[in-house]
């Protein structure tokens, strides 16, 4: 059920940004041993990837277990109503009734359902959360609170000339018009995405020709990454370029122009989708989804009253611009334009987070979960989301599905529809202008995507959730076994054992030394300690 809900797992920090995650483990892993002990664990279970900065095989072989988060369960509370959707319940396994099982109910009793990349559908329609909602499910993909020390590591924003980087803040001198910070997913190792770029085959054909019949003779597994269109005169490279083979190509190129492709072409390779990989798992060999639905959660604070703060918002083929603009008398006047025709579709005031002197602070969330535009300054919702489209056709399904990025090579369709998926996360930026402000952080989130691997109810045609029954998924989609894969799909309302409401009384290990011996023992954790929604 992670994120919201943690089972057995590991506490990771990671050695090159010291972003602290949880990395699970079977149940099988403390059985038959005290808790908190160290069990040495087998294969890809015994590695993790950092899932802010992406450094890859962090041995967590000599980290103690953590027990499950404990929760307390309101029981019989659907004896007096049923639960609503996005809502976590706690259930009896019909398959297994002495078994308890936590998850999210999407699908209510009538409900015709389907899973289209990534998003749910009911009757037709997506079905959309809100601000709460998406704030207790969003995944994190990158923080600015936890920079890798690495210096081939680069940070997920591209940033203007008048913004500097101070230690893991970012400060902007008063400036005259707009800085913006891009956002660029930034990607160490891996991955299925495709870079390319320009290489004429008059020059560079020759030393791409020697590479292929140098490698034939060899079996090195990356060489397949890499490929040369003749038509198109590109180099095109699947996944991040590996160190050892861009220092063997440059190596043994003849030219300049190959040399300098191989260059471009390793840096490029870098910048990729954000995808459905999650820092829980281990290395699976199940693909990747780029995900389309972010959320942008920035900290700004200030000495003088900034002129403009501005958000850009990608939805698909639209762009939208949050614009907040203080009024000079206490409040702060908020805009969404449509960057297409300048047209204003939403727009409110609320309080003006400064005091007398102009200094101030705000914290701006804006979302496009679902579809949808949602935007929060200090924790409270702005105006009332703005729904872009809320239907998709049988048509619209089997080309969305191409987005897929499998372990296998993408051919044009496929990559032509990453690419697109890419487009739209790049278009995410926020701006400041006129006065010196401070981001002291910066952090984008991902929503659930619910993958269709594997699966089979729901996926590739419309399920109808049978009466007095609740079809349930879980968050950590990938690997959660649930209505998409059951026999008997839906949860009959007579299994609900009743709505969790508090993580009560988390542990994490610890060690007990006196007199030379030592004992494992537990601790109480009371940061885990948390209201469930």
């Amino acid at each position: 059920m992670a994120p919201g809900l943690l089972g057995f797992h590991r506490r990771v920090q990671c050695p090159e940004c010291q972003y602290e995650f949880a990395f699970g483990v079977s149940f099988d892993d403390s059985a038959g041993s005290e808790a908190g002990s160290i069990q040495e664990p087998d294969g890809a279970r015994r590695y993790a990837t950092c899932p802010n900065c992406g450094q890859i095989n962090i041995d967590v072989s000599g980290v103690p277990n953590s027990h499950g988060d404990q929760l307390l369960v309101q029981k019989h509370v659907y004896d007096l109503h049923p639960p609503q959707r996005w809502e976590t319940i706690v259930f009896r396994n019909p398959a297994s009734p002495g078994e308890a099982y936590v998850k999210r109910v999407v699908g209510l009793p009538g409900d015709r359902i389907r899973i289209i990349n990534g998003d749910v559908y009911i009757n037709g329609k997506i079905a959309r959360k809100d601000f709460r909602q998406q704030q207790w499910m969003r995944i994190p993909v990158s923080t600015l609170s936890h920079l890798a020390h690495s210096e081939d590591w680069q940070m997920p924003w591209e940033l203007d000339d008048g913004w500097k980087a101070s230690g893991e803040k970012l400060q902007l001198d008063s400036a005259a018009d707009i800085q913006w910070l891009r956002f660029r997913n930034w990607r160490w190792f891996g991955g299925h995405h495709v870079a390319e770029t320009p290489l004429a085959a008059a020059t560079g054909g020759k030393d791409w020709d020697t590479y292929v019949a140098r490698f034939d003779s060899l079996s090195v597994a990356w060489s397949s990454r890499l490929d040369y269109d003749r038509t198109r005169e590109v180099l095109r490279c699947e996944g991040v370029m590996p160190e050892d083979l861009q220092k063997d190509m440059i190596t043994h190129a003849t030219t300049d122009e190959f040399r300098d492709a191989v260059y471009r072409l390793a840096a490029l390779s870098h910048l990729a989708p954000v995808t459905d990989r999650y820092g829980y798992n281990a290395m699976v060999s199940s693909p990747e989804y780029v995900v389309g639905d972010l959320m942008l959660k920035a900290e700004l604070s200030w000495k003088q009253t900034p002129k403009e703060i501005c958000v850009h918002v990608p939805v698909e083929a639209f762009t939208f611009e949050l614009r907040l603009e203080p009024d000079g008398e206490g409040s702060l006047n908020v805009a969404l334009v449509s960057l297409d025709d300048q047209s204003i579709i939403r727009e409110g005031r609320v309080p003006w987070p400064s005091t007398s002197d102009g200094s101030g602070s705000l914290v701006l969330e804006v979302s496009n979960f679902d579809r949808q535009v949602i935007v929060g300054i200090n924790g409270q919702q702005c105006f009332e989301p703005l729904g872009v489209g809320t239907e998709m056709t049988t048509e619209q399904a089997l080309e969305a599905s191409v987005s897929t990025i499998a372990g296998q090579k993408m051919d044009a369709a496929k990559a032509a529809e990453i690419s697109l998926r890419w487009e739209q996360q790049k278009r995410w930026a926020i701006g400041v202008k006129g006065a010196e402000v401070r981001i002291e952080s910066l952090e984008m989130f991902r929503d659930v995507f619910y993958t269709p691997a594997r699966r089979k109810n729901a996926i590739d045609s419309d399920y109808v959730v049978p009466e007095q029954s609740y079809f349930v998924q879980g968050d950590n989609s990938p690997v959660s076994s649930d209505s998409r894969n059951w026999l008997n799909p839906c949860v009959p309302h007579r299994m609900l054992i009743g709505k969790p409401f508090l993580v009560h009384l988390p542990s994490r290990p610890a060690v007990l030394q006196f007199g030379g011996r030592q004992w494992p023992i537990r601790v109480p954790e009371m940061s885990r300690i948390r209201y469930i929604r």
